[in-house]
């Protein structure tokens, strides 16, 4: 058993830093903040409740949400190095941006991206919505609230439908496990966390609390609803005595909903079944044709055993005679008629032609 805190994952979006993949150095942000690789970028990332502007990290007024955004690809946004987790970093940098005219716009953080269990399937027709939880901040004296981030959000979506959607304002309190205060919890680095819960270190804003899950059990660490709670590992999901068991036969991924697969398996089945079908088919097909075959060389040397008995030549043209004449009798029964031994002899066999 070990003990385990869970960590918040905060990705502050900067423009301008294409630049080429691994391209943070020590010297690459200034101010106190550090620096975060992405797949052909990088990004400075100040403490809790810091906004990075002008290479330096200032303090902000923060506004937590959730957002939905339509996109082609979910593999690879787990990781912040990936082109799939890039492509919604362009996409998110550029839609917050476009929804803040306000100058004391200071900046958006993706805390988190959840991927449904319906986006997940590759096999999913269509576009596919992720649930990303972000934090705007602005300059710690803005005249911004909730009301009016909403309203600035909403309008935006309403000009992107294609892309984003249903945004919802996630009390700040809450979010970072603070007790409900008279002024909203603005200042995170010093509202108090609720019982039960602390900070890290004086730097993190988010009140965590300590839990004991153990990887032999199959349970990890995970932040859920602002609260870390034990949860099953991928390929795990819990029973009624709270127990991690594996997946069903088919299903994969957090708690078991991943039903890809399963698809896979039946469209496999599918697939075997039709190919056996044809083989089958393809097998009885040569048969009947090679019968078909043997029927006829039957025939054929029945009937040169009946000229060659009948003429008493192999070749019709031999010791003289062109075009010998020989009347030949054809019994009825096998018995009479000795060269009579195959069962096709009696359909339609040609007449010589003498």
């Amino acid at each position: 058993m070990g003990a385990c805190v869970p960590q918040p994952s905060l990705h502050p979006l900067q423009s301008g830093t294409s630049r080429g993949p691994g391209l943070c150095k020590n010297d690459s942000c200034s101010g106190g903040a550090s620096c975060v690789d992405l797949n052909n970028s990088y990004f400075c990332l100040c403490i809790d409740g810091y906004y990075y502007n002008s290479s330096i990290c200032k303090k902000g007024k923060v506004f937590p949400g959730t957002i939905k955004v339509n996109v082609s690809e979910t593999s690879g946004l787990e990781d912040e190095k990936s082109m799939a987790y890039k492509n919604l970093y362009v996409e998110i940098i550029k839609f917050f941006k476009g929804a803040f005219t306000n100058p004391d716009f200071g900046q958006t953080v993706i805390h988190k991206v959840r991927i449904p269990a319906s986006a997940r399937s590759e096999m999913r027709a269509g576009n596919k919505l992720v649930d990303v939880t972000v934090v705007n901040l602005f300059a710690e004296n803005a005249n911004e609230n909730e009301t009016t981030i909403s309203t600035a959000i909403d309008k935006a979506v309403a000009n992107n439908r294609n892309t984003f959607s249903d945004y919802t304002t996630q009390d700040r309190c809450g979010f970072y496990g603070c007790e409900n205060a008279q002024d909203d919890c603005r200042d995170v680095l010093q509202c108090k966390c609720k019982p039960g819960l602390s900070r890290p270190n004086p730097q993190t804003a988010l009140c965590l609390g300590k839990l004991y899950c153990s990887r032999v059990e199959k349970k990890k660490c995970e932040k859920i609803r602002w609260s870390p709670d034990c949860v099953c590992l991928p390929g795990y999901q819990k029973d009624a005595q709270g127990s991690c068991q594996a997946c069903p036969f088919g299903y994969s991924g957090v708690n078991c909903e991943d039903e890809f697969q399963l698809i896979l398996t039946i469209v496999g089945t599918v697939a075997g079944i039709l190919i056996l079908g044809m083989v089958i088919a393809l097998i009885f097909l040569r048969s009947k044709k090679n019968k078909g075959i043997e029927e006829q060389n039957l025939i054929e040397n029945d009937f040169q055993s009946l000229r060659l008995s009948t003429t008493g030549f192999s070749n019709l043209g031999a010791e003289g005679s062109i075009f010998p004449k020989v009347r030949a009798t054809f019994k009825d029964s096998p018995a009479q008629n000795p060269y009579s031994q195959n069962p096709y002899s009696q359909r339609n066999m040609p007449r010589p032609d003498y």
